[in-house]
This record gives structure tokens, sequence and C-alpha cells, in this order.
């Protein structure tokens, strides 16, 4: 009994022992997905999560978001706003993290408007800071119209139009695109931009574009005064088609018809070849000035060359006639000797 209880008893404290020590290793070793520690940053109803490395980010973050919130919230409506949470994230799988397989490969920023949540990648991912700031305006837009409306369900257009509006400015070659898609009939219907996560991104960039210019057509059509009553109506009944028949006394569709006339006449043929002909012109004019710089600049050069040419027969005649005339000085002293 003896010899037998010894050996069971020594192997039960080895197992005991080693048990202990691994439990001690998997303690001790990071876990999955884990480095640096994570930093929070509060300021101004602003609660920013992030690594410590990025905090220069996180600056140009906030102040980005201190400038624009006011404009936002007066837009709105909104006396106050809670706390907004900014989560900048450190790698490509956190980014994904609170939407995972929602958000396309061109996407570089989004909000996750019921959590008062936007996220956005690390500039060690994107390696630049370039359009962050339209990209801060545009997200803090989503949360901030989902809290003024109260849950309401926004359609996709109405939602990324607006947020469209608020983040940026319109240029040239953003017109160009619009042009394209309207004298072509391309344009996509304002009811397909739901699914604009699953657009390519040419396509998605000009529904993004589309909405942003429907909201254009609500307020040079009915002004603010018609976007705050959409909002209200679609907050309190829920239902786009309801809000616009109570705001314009029309359906979503005739809305669209009557938007659709809008963009015809503002960025289809009759803007070729009525106003707007600069959009057509203008890449040409760039054109004819680029090559009358490098004519002009061609002929300056063939002119110096010329120049440099004539200098240098100059010289050379020059020290022809002063060799000539030494040599003849020369010739006369050694006739007088």
């Amino acid at each position: 009994m003896r010899f037998g209880w010894a050996p069971a008893r020594v192997l039960s404290c080895l197992r005991s022992w080693c048990l202990g020590l691994a439990c001690s290793v998997l303690v001790l070793l990071p876990g999955p997905g884990a480095g640096a520690a994570e930093s929070v940053r509060i300021d101004h109803g602003v609660r920013v999560t992030f690594e410590p490395v990025d905090a220069p980010f996180v600056e140009h973050v906030l102040g980005i978001v201190q400038e624009a919130s006011p404009h936002l919230r007066a837009t709105l409506g909104l006396p106050s706003a809670d706390t907004i949470h900014v989560h900048i994230a450190p790698t490509q799988d956190d980014f994904l993290t609170y939407t995972p397989g929602a958000i396309p490969d061109w996407g570089a920023g989004y909000a996750v408007p019921h959590r008062r949540l936007v996220v956005l990648r690390s500039p060690r991912i994107t390696g630049t800071y370039d359009g962050s700031e339209e990209l801060v305006v545009h997200e803090l837009a989503h949360v901030m119209l989902h809290s003024a409306l109260r849950g309401a369900d926004i359609p996709r257009w109405l939602d990324e139009g607006f947020a469209m509006h608020m983040a940026r400015d319109w240029g040239f070659w953003d017109r160009a695109s619009l042009v394209v898609a309207v004298v072509s009939g391309n344009l996509v219907p304002l009811g397909a931009i739901q699914g604009v996560n699953r657009f390519p991104e040419h396509r998605a960039h000009l529904a993004y574009q589309q909405s942003a210019l429907a909201v254009q057509y609500i307020l040079r059509s009915y002004g603010e005064a018609g976007l705050h009553a959409l909002f209200d109506s679609l907050r309190r009944t829920g239902s786009i088609d309801r809000a616009c028949f109570e705001t314009f006394g029309m359906s979503v569709v005739e809305f669209e018809r009557d938007w659709i006339a809008y963009m015809e006449r503002n960025y289809g043929w009759r803007m070729l070849l009525g106003e707007s002909l600069s959009l057509v012109v203008a890449p040409l004019f760039g054109v004819l000035c680029l090559l009358a710089f490098l004519k002009i600049r061609r002929r300056r050069r063939a002119t110096l060359h010329r120049w440099a040419r004539e200098e240098e027969g100059d010289w050379r005649t020059d020290e022809d006639d002063w060799r000539r005339k030494n040599e003849e000085w020369v010739m006369s002293r050694e006739r007088d000797e």
C-alpha cells in the first residue's frame, strides 16, 4: 500500500505544480489582439478612445469636433448633446470591430448612431491626415442627425445627403462627374442608395453626390425651414413618404421626379449649352494654356540658343581680327628692321 500510495501522491503534487505554472504563464502572456494600453480623453462632450501613439491625431480630431459641433447643433435645433464617443482604431481589424462585415473596402470611417459612436482609422493605417476634417464632420453629422430625430428611420439618401452637405464644398470635378451621370442617364435612384455599402467605390461616390444634391434641392426650393419641417415630420411620423407629403405636399416618388428635373436643368444638356458651358470649356482652356506655355518656353529657349551662337560667333570674329592685326604688326616691324 505504501509503495502504491507514495508514487500517486507525488504524481498528484507534480500535476498541481505544472498546472499552476501553466496558468501563471498564460496570465503573463498577452491576449489575442492585445497591444498598447488604450487611453481615454474626455473633452467638451467628446470621449475619445485611442492608443497613446495616436495622441497627436486625437488633438486634431478634437479641434475639428469643437469647431463643427456648434454649427451642427444650430442647424438641427439641438440645444445640447449627449457625449459622443470617438474611437481611433489602431488596426484594420479593430476598425471593423463594431460593424463586422458591414463596412466596404473603400470606407474610411463610419458612425454607429444608436451608440453615439464614430469610428475612425488611425493615420498609422491611412498614412495621412488628408480628408480627416471632412470625414469627422460627416460622421459627426450622422450621429447628431439621428439624435435630433430620436431614432426615426431616416432614408439613406437623406442621412448621407445631410452629412455630405454639412461636411464638404463642391469642386469642379464633382460637378463634372454628375454631368456625365445625368447626360448618360446613369443616376442612382434615391431609393437604391439604401444599399450604398454594397456599391463599387465609383458608384458609391456618385450616390453620395446625388444625396448631397437632393438636400441641396430641398434647401433651394423650400429653404432651411423646409428641411427642418421635413425632419420634424419624419421624427413624428417615422415615414419619409408621410413626411414628404406633410412638408412638400407630394409623395417621395413625386419628390424624386422633381429632383431629377432639377438635376437635368443644372447638370444636363441644357447646362452644357447654357450658362454653365464653362464645365466643358474650362478643361479645354486649361489644355490650351498649357500648350501655349510650352510653345512660349520652346521659343524662349530657341532665342537664347540663337543669341548664344551669335555671341560665340562675334567672340571668334574679334579674336580672328586681333590675331590678324597682331600678325600684321609683327610683319611690319620685321620689314622696318
